[in-house]
């Protein structure tokens, strides 16, 4: 009796495992957007203060210009003012060559540095005037996004 039960559940699984979908399904159209959308910054480091060390993030105030006709984005980065969690001796320390980049970009689209630019998401130097990302779009369209800091306000 237990050997039909366990051949039975290995017909029910194998039965639900299956996929009833046919071949030859409509092909759905690729996006063709290469866009930015928005561009912010953040300063990490670590907190040793504790018995253990802790990462800390700030999110710095980023006032973002975005020409989408000209692929340009201008941004004026502005660090907030010490507070408990961020301390005036960490403040001092923030500057361009040590931030991380985020960016906003269009639904299936993919982006990668260029011309040197520094990786989003990770802390690079964005101290170069000469800043460019490629975004490639789900249908293959690359559309190359140049990014200007114009002002960092301490």
């Amino acid at each position: 009796m237990k050997k039909h039960i366990k051949y039975l559940m290995f017909l029910f699984v194998g039965i639900t495992m299956t996929s009833c979908l046919k071949s030859d399904l409509e092909e759905l159209p690729a996006f063709s957007d290469a866009e930015i959308t928005n561009f912010r910054f953040e300063y990490r480091w670590i907190d040793g203060t504790q018995d253990y060390n802790r990462l800390q993030v700030i999110q710095l105030d980023t006032e973002t210009t975005i020409d989408a006709d000209n692929q340009k984005i201008t941004c004026t980065i502005t660090v907030p003012d010490a507070s408990g969690d961020f301390p005036e001796e960490i403040r001092t320390q923030v500057s361009l060559s040590e931030l991380v980049g985020y960016a906003d970009i269009s639904t299936a689209a993919t982006l990668a540095p260029s011309n040197g630019a520094p990786a989003l998401g990770e802390i690079g130097d964005f101290s170069n005037s000469n800043l460019s990302y490629v975004v490639t779009a789900a249908d293959g369209t690359k559309v190359i996004w140049s990014l200007t800091i114009s002002g960092f306000n301490k």
